[in-house]
């Protein structure tokens, strides 16, 4: 019997063809299925137990153009996808003063799957820990905080005092920055740097923020410390979907608090991440300025009462703070302007200042404020070789007290520069009379400062003058005027004002003198029968002072009247309250009857000794002498040559 093959029977209807067909699809689309769900139990395994990591590490170098590590990144799927990071760090720009610019010890939050597809993205439960942030800029002003091609944009130029443009700033894209509902950051750092090395330090115990949705203002909050310095602060944000709007400046509404102090700013910046091109109202208020010194790395008195309010805008390294009214320990003042400029690495920053007062009692900086201790306030004169700031000021003051003395109307520009702090002008009214003045403070070796200072006084009154001096009633009437040097080296200012060297002249081309005191001088006879009475108007009058440690002498000293020319030689002692005076008439300018006896007043101040005199042959000889005018000053002596009385015979 043969063996025979039996082969399958034929498909030879429609009907068995379209079975057929159905067979070959269904077979294979289980198949795909199959591999379908293998391929996604894999995918899903992988992303919840794999390590993302790596991957993410190089993708987000290759976009930001710096080095970026993460140690560990895991994923969970589900209409919110949970992204969890652990030990994340990205590198600093070239150039800068560390490796790292963050570091992330733990990051977790949640995304909202389909908002990854239609965007902006859509996070919340965002958990942060461990994390360090550097924000600097290097010493070519390069801000760290920009990535990718714009890291690498030069800058603008550096901010002047006639360039202030607070809206300059270009914000980066923030059209699809992701929203973000909730967020909470516990145990941070955040170190600003300025390009010349100052660091400022906040330290972040805890940050939340939180809002409903992308079109709700958002809260947020922060309980941390500034330079040390515990601080506190609350804002309330415009919407995410507001951030968005790149054109339009993002609205801030803040306060702060630290111990005593509170600090308010409702304004608008244009570049909100970058903390750019802010503009607003701000308002401090401080009972002490303890905190505030604190905050802001200086040292001071920490019992200075301030409370000011006033437009503050931040433009790059430009801070300016303009049409401020506030008042410091009870002295009212405004604020016309207050501009803090950035130092490049290495340089020192640069204040800018405008500011009135219309009261000043700087004795009340100078210690406690006792009655009994006015007259003993000092100043010390430590003038700083390489000061930070550097400092251009510009007060006024319209009632300004020191130690015992009163002033008011003056106007002050100074500046403080490396080892000098110079007076450009410091003009003022006192006992009536206006004075305007130029000086410098200069460093010295060993400490202290070398002063010296030019004063020019017009229409000081004499009998407001004697009466602060201390001296009893002088038969002079009228207005003086003054031009003076002095130079002194010392450690404090009153012991500058004590010991200095003074060379002056003082003039009077007005005013009237007792006619007594030209008879007596001339030791006119008449007297004897008829004392004058009245007062005589004074053609001109010249007395040169030179002076040191508040001991020096009035030589020459003339007054020129129509009744008669005196001259006279002085001494005095301003620490003892003493002086010595000798005069006399010429006698070519008096009557027949004059004896032209000279006349010595001497003693105290408030109690002077007057008797005869004479003049012996170098006391006359000093009396026409004009030579020693030579050795004054320049400015001193051509002030004193303008004077008719220069000359000894008037002519």
């Amino acid at each position: 019997m043969t063996d025979q093959t039996h082969a399958p029977p034929e498909v030879t209807t429609p009907r068995d063809r379209r079975r057929a067909i159905w067979r070959r699809v269904l077979w294979g689309g289980g198949g795909f299925a199959a591999v379908c769900v293998v391929a996604g139990i894999a995918g899903v395994t992988y992303l919840t137990h794999g390590n993302l990591g790596p991957f993410v590490a190089r993708r987000a170098s290759a976009m930001l153009r710096r080095e970026v590590q993460v140690a560990a990144m895991h994923v969970t799927p589900g209409a919110w996808l949970k992204i969890e990071v652990e030990n994340a760090r990205l590198a600093n720009i070239a150039g800068g003063s560390e490796p790292d610019m963050v570091r992330v010890g733990h990051l977790s939050f949640e995304v909202r799957a389909i908002s990854l597809l239609h965007g902006p993205a859509i996070l919340r439960h965002l958990a942060l820990s461990d994390v360090r942030v550097l924000v600097e800029r290097t010493p070519q002003k390069l801000p760290n905080w920009r990535f990718g091609a714009a890291a690498l944009t030069p800058p603008k130029p550096a901010a002047t005092p006639q360039t202030v443009s607070p809206q300059t700033a270009s914000p980066d894209d923030r059209r699809h920055y992701p929203t973000l509902l909730d967020a909470r950051i516990v145990n941070g750092e955040v170190i600003y740097r300025t390009a010349h090395g100052a660091s400022f330090r906040t330290t972040l115990k805890t940050v939340t923020i939180d809002t409903r949705n992308a079109d709700t203002p958002v809260s947020f909050a922060v309980d941390g410390a500034y330079n040390d310095v515990p601080v506190r602060m609350t804002a309330t944000l415009q919407p995410f979907s507001a951030l968005r709007r790149i054109r339009d400046p993002y609205g801030i509404d803040l306060q702060a608090t630290s111990g005593d102090m509170v600090m308010t700013f409702r304004g608008t910046a244009v570049d909100p991440l970058n903390a750019d091109g802010i503009v607003g109202a701000v308002s401090v208020k401080t009972e002490t300025s303890k905190s505030l010194m604190a905050i802001a790395g200086m040292a001071g008195p920490q019992d200075v009462a301030l409370r000011m309010a006033g437009q503050f805008a931040h433009d790059g390294s430009l801070w300016t703070i303009t049409g401020g009214e506030g008042a410091v320990k009870d002295n009212p003042m405004t604020v016309s302007l207050l501009r803090f400029v950035e130092g490049m690495r290495g340089q020192p920053d640069h204040v800018t200042a405008d500011i009135a007062f219309s009261r000043l009692d700087l004795n009340e900086f100078l210690g406690d404020r006792k009655a009994s201790d006015t007259a003993n306030k000092d100043m010390v004169l430590d003038i700083d070789r390489a000061p930070d700031p550097l400092i251009d000021a510009k007060v006024s003051v319209g009632s300004l007290s020191y130690n015992v003395l009163h002033f008011s109307n003056m106007a002050l520009a100074a500046s403080v520069m490396p080892g000098v702090v110079s007076v450009e002008r410091l003009a003022l009214d006192y006992l009536g009379a206006r004075l305007n003045a130029s000086g410098r403070m200069q460093a010295v070796d060993g400490g202290g400062a070398h002063v010296s200072a030019v004063v020019d006084v017009n229409g000081l009154d004499i009998q407001k003058l004697r009466q602060t001096l201390g001296f009893a009633s002088v038969p002079l009437q009228g207005r003086l005027d003054l031009r003076m040097t002095a130079d002194a080296t010392q450690r404090t200012l009153n012991a500058a004002v004590h010991e200095a060297d003074v060379a002056a002249a003082v003039s009077m081309t007005g005013g009237r003198i007792d006619r007594t005191v030209i008879g007596a001088a001339s030791t006119d006879l008449r007297m004897i029968f008829r004392r004058p009475k009245g007062m005589t108007p004074v053609a001109c009058l010249l007395g040169v002072v030179n002076a040191h440690a508040g001991v020096g002498s009035a030589l020459p000293l003339r007054v020129r009247t129509a009744e008669g020319t005196i001259s006279g030689n002085a001494r005095f002692d301003l620490n003892r309250k003493w002086f010595n005076l000798i005069f006399g008439s010429q006698a070519s300018t008096t009557s027949s009857f004059a004896l032209d006896i000279p006349v010595q007043v001497s003693g105290g101040f408030s109690s002077p000794r007057i008797l005869p005199a004479r003049w012996t042959a170098d006391g006359r000889s000093m009396l026409a002498e004009t030579s020693r005018l030579n050795a004054l000053p320049v400015g001193v002596r051509q002030f004193a040559m303008r004077n008719p009385c220069y000359r000894p015979g008037g002519r």
